[in-house]
C-alpha cells in the first residue's frame, strides 16, 4: 500500500469505539509505524499472509493422524545400545552437525536488513531478539521418508548403516506422552516438561524468503517505531518474533536438502538453563524410551559389516522378535 492507502485503512480500522488520543497518536506516526500497524491488521498484507503462526504451523507441519512410514538413520552399534538401554537419545538443536540448525532462517532475516539499508545497531538488536528468545532447551529427532537412502546410509551409517522404520503416528503419540509427564492439557505444562513439535524441514530458498522478507520487514518498521508508540509495537515485535523462532525450526540451508528431513522438536520448559535427560562428552541429550512396537522394520546398508542373521539375534537378544530385516536395493 502506497502512503494514502496505509492513511485510508488506518481510519477505516480507528473506529469510534477508539479513543481520539489514539486516534490522534495513531495518525500522527511516521510511516514505519503506520505500515507496521497497517500491515498487521490487514488481512491482505503479505506480512498478514507469512506470519500467521497457527496457518504456519499447520503448512509446515506434519499430519499425526496418518500412519505414515518413517525413518530414522544410524549405525548397527548405535541400534544395539538403543535396544539394550531402552532408549533413544535426542541430541540438543545446538549440537547437530549442520552449525547453521535453528540459525539458517535468522541468517536470511540479516542478509534482508542488510538489503533493506537497516543499520548496524538496528542488525544488533535484531540479533538480540532471536537470542532472547524462549525455549533454549530443545532437541531434535531427525527421520525422513526415505527408506533407501544412499546419501543418508553414506552420511550416518559408516559402513554398518540401517534404516530403522516407525509408524509416524505411534512416535507422536509416544514422544508427547513421555514430554508431557502424564499431564493431558498443554494448560498444566510446567517446568521440566515439553512442547513436542513434528515438522517437515523446508529447503526451497524461494519459499523461505517469502516467508522470512515480509516478516523482517515488519520487524524493521516496528522497531523504528516503537519510541512512539511502544504498546501496538511491542506486540507486533513479540509477534514477529514467534514467528521467526518457528521459522528457524522449520527452514534450513538448501545445499542440505537430500536429507528429505521430518523432525520432531522438543522444547523443555525450564529457566533458561538447559536440563538434559545425560551428558556424554559433553553433548546434552534428552531420552525417548521406546517399547517392543515401536520399532517396524531394519533395513541394512549394502555391504554392511553386520548380517542380517547377526542383526536377528540382535533384536531378538532384546525382545524384538517382530521386527522385519532386510538387506539395502542399493547397488553399493
Amino acid at each position: 500500500m502506497n502512503r494514502r492507502d496505509i492513511d485510508n485503512f488506518l481510519e477505516s480500522l480507528l473506529t469510534d469505539d477508539v479513543s481520539d488520543n489514539v486516534k490522534n497518536m495513531i495518525m500522527s506516526l511516521d510511516n514505519d509505524g503506520k505500515k507496521a500497524i497497517a500491515n498487521y491488521y490487514d488481512v491482505e498484507s503479505s506480512f498478514h499472509n507469512h506470519a500467521d503462526i497457527l496457518k504456519n504451523v499447520y503448512r509446515f507441519g506434519l499430519d499425526t493422524s496418518n500412519h505414515d512410514k518413517i525413518y530414522h538413520y544410524t549405525t548397527v552399534e548405535s541400534l544395539e545400545k538403543i535396544l539394550e538401554s531402552g532408549y533413544f537419545l535426542i541430541k540438543a538443536s545446538d549440537y547437530m552437525n549442520d552449525p547453521d540448525e535453528f540459525r539458517w532462517a535468522s541468517r536470511l532475516g540479516k542478509n534482508h536488513l542488510e538489503e533493506l539499508g537497516a543499520g548496524k545497531e538496528e542488525i544488533a538488536e535484531f540479533d538480540r531478539m532471536i537470542e532472547s528468545q524462549p525455549f533454549k532447551d530443545s532437541y531434535i529427532w531427525s527421520f525422513t521418508k526415505n527408506n533407501d537412502s544412499l546419501t543418508l546410509f553414506n552420511v550416518y551409517g559408516k559402513g554398518m548403516g540401517v534404516s530403522i522404520e516407525f509408524d509416524l503416528s505411534e512416535v507422536m503419540h509416544e514422544l508427547a506422552m513421555q514430554n508431557s509427564n502424564g499431564k493431558k492439557s498443554l494448560e498444566n505444562f510446567g517446568y521440566g516438561d515439553a512442547y513436542t513439535f513434528p515438522l517437515r524441514v523446508e529447503y526451497n530458498e524461494q519459499i523461505q524468503k517469502a516467508y522470512v522478507n515480509p516478516v523482517v520487514e515488519e520487524w524493521l518498521s516496528a522497531y523504528r517505531a516503537y519510541k512512539k508508540d511502544p504498546f501496538d509495537m511491542k506486540e507486533i515485535l513479540l509477534h514477529c518474533s514467534k514467528n521467526m523462532f518457528l521459522f528457524n525450526m522449520i527452514f534450513k540451508n538448501p545445499s542440505l536438502n537430500h536429507e528429505e528431513e521430518l523432525r520432531f522438536i522438543v522444547l523443555k520448559i525450564g529457566d533458561q538453563n538447559r536440563i538434559p535427560d545425560t551428558v556424554i562428552s559433553g553433548v546434552p541429550y534428552t531420552k525417548f524410551n521406546i517399547n517392543h512396537d515401536l520399532l517396524k522394520k531394519v533395513k541394512l546398508q549394502t555391504n554392511n559389516s553386520y548380517s542380517t542373521d547377526g542383526v536377528r539375534v540382535l533384536l531378538d537378544q532384546n525382545g524384538y522378535h517382530r521386527v522385519i530385516i532386510q538387506n539395502s536395493k542399493l547397488p553399493y
